[in-house]
């Protein structure tokens, strides 16, 4: 069986569509189970926007579960662009893998996410003058590697593909394509941390198994389809503009007060109602346009708030949600626990059914990858 733990649930969710595409039986779970009868097992954490202390704590309990497992690929899923606690949560998890190295290979190359001459570059772009320098929770402020990764008590070093690895400490492999990541892959031992982003996991599966040859056609959406948005990437949030007639925008009294009454929050489940009723679907995002901040941990649990609140009064059939923390938030708050993918819509978007819920599907990204062009949401 394959393991995977991510660092949220958006990156578990690009793992599940990743299976799929070698015909993997698969589940999405938040947390390990000895019994599970699958080929790949995607765990998802929210240890990216936690504490570093609370973040390694659980990344090494989960860890220790998984190495009980006796899997034949065990993968730390982590950032593309390095965001989070990544250098503090592979060294927990070497530590209780009783590895002395790690290959760390973060790259998205059909993102244009790619590393070359110690340097992150986003489409040619130094990545601190793209808007990851704007990231509420980890602007990114220097495009050095390992300036992104930040101090920790391991030794660490960018290699170009032609190096060996470190014997001790952690390598990040430098790659410009896919060709590169694949090599990447062809290096590695049972007595290394693999860990990185998602053309680093395909390399690794590609090597065992062979894709479907299935071409799927792209999912319909059913209705009634809400759409939560929790991003800041400004070209998603420009586009969400584009269906305003769809967009009940979070209310100033509540996007402003940390305590917020009940009634606030059905009169808002009413106005999204409302426009689930008339276009059989609804957008709930904040108004990005102002310059008034809160906290952006106090607006996910809103987000998760009134998502619960609209589950309680209209049977939704689509549930969407762009942003990591966001969906873990709203996961959390309903109780859902594990899911199966179904569809990998394109890479990093996966369509999920609800496991124990018939008739619904939750449908999450990152924020700053795009939903298929296909989809209109008018």
């Amino acid at each position: 069986m394959i393991v995977v733990i991510a660092d949220d649930i958006t990156g578990a969710a690009e793992m599940s569509g990743i299976a799929l595409r070698y015909g993997l039986k698969t589940i999405v779970a938040d947390d390990l189970d000895a019994d599970v009868n699958v080929d790949a097992l995607i765990i998802y954490t929210n240890t990216r926007s936690m504490k570093k202390g609370e973040a390694v704590k659980i990344m090494a309990s989960l860890t220790k579960k998984a190495s009980q497992l006796k899997s034949s690929l065990f993968y730390k899923k982590t950032d593309s662009v390095l965001r989070g606690h990544v250098l503090a949560e592979m060294k927990a998890q070497m530590q209780e893998l009783n590895f002395r190295k790690g290959l760390l290979v973060p790259v998205n190359p059909s993102l244009g996410r790619v590393i070359s001459d110690d340097k992150y570059f986003v489409n040619d772009e130094l990545i601190h003058q793209t808007s990851f320098s704007d990231d509420p929770e980890f602007p990114i402020r220097t495009s050095n590697v390992l300036e992104m990764l930040g101090n920790e008590d391991i030794s660490t070093k960018v290699i170009a593909k032609d190096e060996s690895l470190f014997e001790t400490g952690i390598s990040i492999g430098e790659a410009s394509n896919n060709k590169d990541v694949l090599e990447w892959a062809n290096k590695v031992d049972e007595t290394t941390l693999l860990a990185g982003g998602a053309s680093f996991f395909n390399a690794l599966l590609s090597k065992k198994y062979q894709l479907k040859n299935k071409k799927q056609k792209l999912a319909e959406l059913s209705s009634p389809l809400l759409l939560v948005s929790g991003t800041t990437y400004q070209k998603n949030v420009q586009r969400i503009k584009q269906y305003s007639q769809l967009v009940s925008y979070m209310p100033e009294n509540i996007f402003m007060n940390e305590a917020t009454d009940n009634s606030d929050f059905e009169q808002w489940a009413k106005n999204i109602i409302k426009i689930l009723l008339q276009y059989n679907r609804a957008i709930i995002a904040v108004d990005n346009s102002t310059d008034k901040k809160t906290d952006p941990n106090l607006l996910r649990e809103k987000k998760a708030k009134i998502t619960e609140l609209i589950l309680k009064k209209i049977k939704l059939k689509e549930i969407l949600i762009e942003g990591g923390s966001t969906a873990y938030s709203i996961i959390k708050k309903i109780g859902w626990q594990s899911f199966i993918p179904t569809d990998e819509l394109q890479q990093g978007i996966v369509r999920m059914q609800v496991e124990g819920v018939n008739d619904l599907h939750l449908t999450i990204k990152p924020g700053s990858y795009d939903w298929p062009v296909e989809w209109n949401f008018n």
